[in-house]
């Protein structure tokens, strides 16, 4: 009923399917490493509102600058003063790290060739980096940390100069007016977006007021910002607030048990009735 078709043909067409492709491993276009999900998000809004200017999903060295001077701007500090110049050898990092050609060990890889090389523009010019350029140099970044002392020390720098922008009155402390002045005049949001966030962002930061925004607890945000994978981080407000409506935690964290003095706190027993409202972990 079929024609069966001659080895040789099947042969020669295979051949050719190989000559169109340049013969491409497809196994070797795979990332050494990924972000999850809510990395992702959390990355792009940095690219997309804070770097990319012109919406062209190109970012250069210039878009850098735009940022860094924006956050001395805000905290006023002159060219001459100690944080205006450690802004700028934190500058330099980044345009190392995200716009310079990768290091030769992954730049060679056909993957890391394809999203970070200099055709991957569209333009064929070096000293760009695309949206999905720089999700993939973050990924390779952060592969191997796992703690904030695991960043490099441009990151651990950066974490020390935005805490430092927002509290630009140098109390020692984030205050929430001072984080919603740094959403409008940094971050960029209107008056409207920042009234309707503010408490959901401070409350995250701070564990609902049970903490204050120290530069220790906005540590632990910077550092979920970076490494944290899942959605209801504190990290998730350090820099662009997410533009979607977050889900409400699984269930609420009782905070008052860690003040109980210990005589009153009732051991736990699964098969004991009790008054409890909340179980210590």
């Amino acid at each position: 009923m079929y024609d069966r078709v001659p080895n040789h043909k099947l042969t020669t067409w295979v051949n050719r399917c190989s000559e169109d492709l340049e013969c491409l491993d497809l196994e070797e276009e795979q990332p050494l490493a990924e972000l999850s999900s809510m990395q992702t998000d959390k990355l792009t809004l940095f690219f997309t509102e804070l770097l990319d200017h012109d919406r062209d999903d190109v970012i250069c060295d210039q878009d850098f600058d735009q940022f860094f001077e924006r956050l001395a701007h805000f905290a006023d500090w002159s060219p001459n003063s100690s944080e205006f110049h450690i802004l700028l050898e934190v500058k330099r990092e980044f345009i190392d790290h995200f716009i310079n050609p990768l290091p030769a060990k992954f730049a060679e890889l056909p993957y890391y060739r394809r999203v970070c090389g200099p055709e991957a523009s569209g333009i064929n010019i070096p000293g760009r980096t695309t949206l999905e350029g720089w999700l993939a140099r973050w990924a390779l970044h952060l592969s191997t940390m796992k703690r904030f002392t695991d960043l490099p020390l441009y990151l651990q720098y950066l974490c020390k100069i935005l805490f430092h922008v927002v509290d630009r009155t140098s109390t020692g402390a984030i205050t929430k007016p001072a984080l919603a002045a740094f959403y409008r005049s940094v971050i960029g949001l209107n008056t409207n977006r920042v009234d309707e966030i503010i408490d959901t962002a401070y409350d995250r930061m701070t564990s609902n007021g049970y903490l204050i925004l120290d530069y220790g607890t906005y540590v632990h945000c910077f550092t979920n910002w970076l490494m944290g994978k899942n959605p209801n981080g504190p990290g998730q407000w350090v820099l662009v607030p997410p533009k979607d409506s977050l889900p409400q935690p699984p269930f609420p964290v009782d905070y008052s048990a860690l003040n109980t003095e210990p005589a009153k706190l009732e051991p736990y027993a699964p098969d004991k009735k009790t008054n409890r409202h909340s179980v210590i972990v």
